[in-house]
């Protein structure tokens, strides 16, 4: 049995994907802050496809942040945290209002060391086509985070208020989110990225793409392949507090897929779980 707090999984670049579950113990009583102690599962969560298993969430709760027991969570933070944090401000949602350069960001350093830098622009499959930025090199994680089967780089910016500004502009004609219920629902038709690249750049303006000083990617696209057995999988999101005892039929992005509903790990980091198999 494996019981902690969880975190988003981890994968390596196998195909298909192989993913471990990511976790964090704790030594005190969650009354001050304290330290995590992140553990990995030994074994591939790809090993217990088509077994059933028994998941369980307590409803207890750590802030991600500083490990402080909350009786809610604010995001996957406590209140403090969220408040606090520049991470949980608005603009991390809304890239294009990064305010660093006004000097007004709850964290200084952190939004220099995490808005300051370069971003990539990109075209991804996950249930379509969509148009999304990440500071992650390689891209990769960001795309697997999103279940996306094909992804590819657009352009490179300096930082995230520039590539809020683009991203912003193309979604006026792309979708900029994910649809989580088609997304775990089948494989979107493939689609070839390198002809929208090229159609989505045109749409840019000579002038704009001069302003940001952005850098037009030549990257080949990266396909991904999910380990999921079967896609029938019931749209119901798992709620905390219920004991589960079912196949696991899938895994996708941050989603374990079973037969009666579904599990987003993102949404549950910082609660304690327990899986039996």
């Amino acid at each position: 049995m494996l019981e902690g707090y969880l975190r988003m999984m981890g994968f390596e670049e196998t195909q298909p994907l192989t993913y471990y579950l990511n976790y964090v113990t704790y030594s005190g009583n969650g009354k001050q802050k304290e330290e995590a102690n992140l553990q990995t599962s030994e074994f591939s969560l790809n090993s217990l496809l088509g077994k059933k298993v028994q998941f369980y969430l307590s409803g207890l709760i750590r802030c991600v942040d500083c490990g402080r027991s909350t009786k809610k969570a604010f995001g996957n933070s406590c209140y403090s945290c969220f408040i606090r944090l520049a991470k949980n401000d608005t603009c991390m949602v809304h890239p294009e209002t990064c305010h660093f350069l006004h000097g007004t960001c709850r964290e200084p350093d952190w939004g220099k060391e995490n808005c300051i830098k370069k971003h990539t622009i990109y075209l991804a499959n996950t249930s379509g086509l969509k148009v999304g930025i990440t500071r992650e090199e390689p891209p990769t994680k960001r795309w697997v985070d999103q279940g996306a089967i094909q992804a590819i780089p657009i352009l490179e910016v300096k930082d995230r208020k520039t590539a809020g500004e683009i991203e912003k502009f193309l979604a006026n004609s792309l979708n900029d989110k994910t649809s989580w219920q088609k997304m775990i629902g089948g494989k979107p038709e493939e689609l070839n990225l390198s002809e929208l690249r090229r159609v989505n750049l045109e749409k840019l303006p000579d002038i704009l793409l001069k302003e940001k000083k952005a850098k037009v990617q030549n990257k080949k696209e990266t396909s991904l392949e999910y380990p999921v057995i079967d896609y029938k999988s019931k749209k119901v999101s798992y709620k905390p507090g219920k004991i589960l005892e079912d196949e696991l039929i899938g895994i996708k992005g941050q989603y374990l897929l079973f037969r009666t509903c579904v599990i987003n790990l993102r949404t549950y980091s910082g609660y304690h779980f327990t899986l039996s198999f």
